[in-house]
């Protein structure tokens, strides 16, 4: 016993897993929140209106992305591979970047305003708020690569916090619609970016506007092949609410947003655990190490994320009617589903780390892309056998298919690449 003890104990003390538990222990807090939120959400408004929450979250889905060209992963890398004061330089290039991008996307998004009159209103808030998320996670990036995990988690758990606030006080006490849940979501998501860039980094004072063609040449030419990967991982996510839409409406919309939020508690696992690992990961890479790390933590997660959406999904069979409001209930089989499909795509997203850090761009696409092609024609084959549910078992197909392929891939660049 004793000897378990001891070989623990330096095991608490190590940085990372310092990291990790201190990552998790808000995730579990932002879960909670986040699913508190939907929870109330059910019990006030009707599916259709949810249906719209849904159309701007899938919306919102690829903003950040497109604003950014994709480059957010070369930012960690250039984090780890420059100087101190070359990166400054870098990310004033970024940030510029991002700005005329996103002025670019604004434009974009005000004629499609015009034209798709319907979601006029969730185009416009999607793209005001992507602008928002591109910039916070510009800090978020910084935060992760240098291991700082409590003040990324007092930032996100204040800005899911405000917003549920917000959202409370906007329906049960001013009696307003669903469009004041968009509001309360960004109104949240500003006032955060406005104490990361000026309160808790120099980002914000620092910043000075370059047009910067050599830097913007770099941006582009890492984050070209990564859009068509954009559009790819957006039909893997979010093109199930158009499968429903064409195939039903706006209330089965709603109860697919209401599953997916809920089974996005799979999400910020995989995601947190993402923000722990990848700094590491890349430092060993940048070695020529770490081949038997990846894979051993790569068999552990996927045991330990499977496991953990299992008992998820056991809890919510028996409380899940405390959770969704009535008109929602039929949604718990989609619930479950996603869960799995989610667990998957965690797994894939440990492995595929190692294509990020080569810069293995194109070879990413075409995995995405072949993983989108195969949640198309699924989802063409399963809506008229399985209904509603066939969106969410196609995902969960696709994302096995996207992890099995991104494991052997890794294998392959561990050979390559002379990986030890």
């Amino acid at each position: 016993m004793f000897k378990i003890i001891n070989k623990i104990k330096p095991l608490i003390k190590h940085k990372q897993v310092l990291n990790f538990v201190n990552y998790y222990i808000f995730t579990i807090i932002n879960a909670g929140i986040s699913i508190f939120s939907i929870s109330y959400l059910t019990k006030h408004i009707l599916p259709e209106d949810y249906g719209m929450i849904g159309i701007y979250g899938s919306v919102l889905f690829f903003l950040p992305s497109m604003m950014s060209f994709s480059a957010n992963g070369l930012q960690a890398i250039e984090i780890v591979d420059l100087e101190r004061d070359k990166y400054l330089v870098f990310r004033n290039s970024y940030i510029s970047f991002v700005l005329i991008s996103s002025a670019i996307s604004f434009v974009v998004a005000i004629l499609l305003s015009f034209y798709f009159k319907e979601f006029g209103f969730v185009i416009i808030m999607a793209t005001i708020m992507g602008f928002i998320q591109t910039l916070s996670s510009i800090h978020n990036t910084e935060l992760f690569q240098y291991s700082q995990p409590t003040r990324f988690g007092l930032i996100s758990t204040g800005t899911v916090l405000l917003g549920f606030m917000c959202t409370v006080l906007f329906i049960s006490f001013f009696n307003l619609n669903w469009k004041s849940r968009i509001f309360a979501l960004l109104i949240s998501e500003f006032v955060f970016l406005f104490i990361r860039l000026y309160y808790l980094s120099s980002i914000g004072s620092s910043f000075r506007f370059t047009f910067d063609k050599v830097q913007f040449k770099y941006l582009l030419n890492y984050g070209a092949p990564l859009m068509l990967s954009v559009f790819a991982g957006w039909v893997l996510n979010q093109s199930d609410r158009y499968f429903l839409l064409n195939y039903f409406s706006l209330k089965e919309v709603g109860l697919y947003a209401a599953a997916a939020g809920i089974a996005s508690f799979i999400v910020m696992i995989n995601s947190n655990m993402i923000k722990v690992v990848y700094p590491l990961v890349y430092r060993k890479l940048s070695k020529r190490e770490g081949k038997r790390f990846i894979l051993k933590l790569t068999v552990l997660y996927s045991v330990l994320i499977l496991i953990i959406s299992t008992v998820f999904c056991i809890g919510l069979h028996f409380f899940g009617h405390l959770v969704l409001g009535k008109k929602y209930e039929s949604a718990m089989p989609i619930i479950y589903i996603m869960c799995v499909a989610q667990s998957f795509f965690g797994i894939y997203t440990t492995t595929g780390l190692v294509i990020d850090y080569f810069k293995m761009t194109k070879l990413k696409t075409v995995l995405v892309v072949l993983s989108a092609i195969l949640v198309i024609l699924t989802s063409f084959v399963l809506i008229p056998i399985f209904g509603i549910y066939g969106p969410a078992i196609a995902t969960l197909i696709s994302f096995l298919f996207l992890s099995i392929l991104s494991f052997f891939i890794s294998l392959r660049l561990f050979k390559k690449h002379k990986i030890v």
